[in-house]
């Protein structure tokens, strides 16, 4: 059961193609990070961190990159709605070109 503080996890179209193209492990791996990022709650500047998880900021916005891996899930903080949003889930390999893209 989830903590009363806990955040929802929405994925966009673009991060439903992603994870339905990883095979069963990463797809498990990505699930559970996802889920223990939720659950620590918190505002998106004070609690939530650790090496894995990092903050990019752009021209334009600025969203969270969370390390599972080789891949890098990128995902917005929703307080106001207690969400986390996922725009994307990509190989470390494509992150650049992912970047540049948005």
């Amino acid at each position: 059961m989830a903590p009363p503080n806990a955040y929802d996890v929405q994925l966009t179209k673009a991060a439903v193609k992603h994870l339905r193209n990883l095979g069963d492990p990463e797809r498990e791996r990505v699930r559970k990070a996802l889920t223990r990022q939720a659950n620590l709650g918190g505002s998106s500047s004070g609690s939530r961190g650790g090496k894995s998880l990092k903050q990019i900021r752009g021209r334009h916005d600025r969203f969270f990159c969370l390390r599972v891996g080789e891949l890098r899930v990128m995902f917005d903080v929703l307080d106001d709605e207690r969400t986390l949003l996922i725009h994307g889930i990509v190989n470390r390999r494509d992150l650049e070109r992912w970047l540049r893209g948005r």
